[in-house]
């Protein structure tokens, strides 16, 4: 059995050994812990500037994924245009703008008439375009024209056709470029009797106003007191294409035919 004193100095050895290996340990734990933290901070830094790294690659598009990344900063892409509004009209764009063409002269209306005329469906809406033609071609005479015009028709009503003629002679002779005093002398000339002479003068009418259907009208009857059935049955055609109404039945027409070439077998 171990003595006391044996005993003792066992029991101090073995505190003393016990303290320096608990302060062995406990200085390695100590040493372990702080290297731990050290380590796993080191880790948080790498996996920081890793992160810093590969944030660039992730933002490269897949076209050029494996391409190194461009040191110069990406172009912001451009805005696209603002949309303009379309340009105000002024207020002086508002008012109607004046017309290119100048204005319709007289002899414009009487073409848009006569036009009329030659697809009237009723003999009444002839006969009321006549009368506006008529009053048309009659408004371009001066009133020294007209007060001879009236003059040589009352010669006629009083039976004295020459004086007509003779009146309606100085009436052209003021206003030549007017057609209708040459239908008007024409006229006048076949209640004189003057035939070829009423020929010539509706030709200068018609050669200022083809379209005047009236003049084809007196054409076709002084043809035919002429006894050229032919040409009578060629005027009245003319004047057919200009008023279709004015022989809707065609009785003139057959009649003419007749006469030109005879009675059909």
């Amino acid at each position: 059995m171990p003595s006391p004193a044996s005993s003792g100095w066992r029991l101090t050895h073995d505190m003393r050994a016990t303290r320096f290996s608990a302060r062995r340990r406990n200085g390695f734990l100590h040493l372990r812990s702080r290297f731990l933290i050290l380590l796993m901070a080191g880790s948080c830094l790498l996996a920081s500037a890793g992160q810093i790294v590969a944030a660039p690659a992730s933002t490269l598009s897949p076209a050029s994924a494996g391409s190194a990344p461009s040191s110069a900063p990406a172009k912001a892409p451009t805005p696209p245009p603002a949309a303009t509004s379309a340009p105000q009209q002024s207020s002086h764009d508002n008012k109607p703008s004046a017309p290119s063409a100048k204005k319709l002269t007289r002899q414009d209306r009487i073409g848009l008439l006569a036009d009329q005329l030659a697809h009237a469906k009723t003999p009444e809406e002839a006969h009321t375009l006549e009368d506006m033609l008529e009053t048309l071609r009659s408004a371009g005479l001066s009133p020294t024209t007209q007060l001879l015009l009236r003059r040589a028709q009352k010669d006629v009503s009083a039976e004295k056709p020459d004086n007509a003629v003779e009146d309606m002679g100085d009436a052209i002779a003021l206003q030549p470029d007017q057609a209708i005093l040459w239908r008007s002398r024409a006229q006048m000339r076949l209640v004189a009797g003057d035939l070829a002479g009423a020929v010539q003068d509706l030709g200068a009418a018609l050669q200022r106003d083809p379209k005047d259907a009236q003049s084809w009208n007196l054409l076709t009857t002084v043809e035919e007191h002429r006894n050229d059935g032919q040409a009578a049955l060629k005027a009245w055609q003319k004047m057919l294409d200009l008023n279709p109404m004015a022989d809707k039945n065609h009785k003139r027409l057959d009649a003419l035919r007749i006469k030109a070439f005879g009675q059909p077998t």
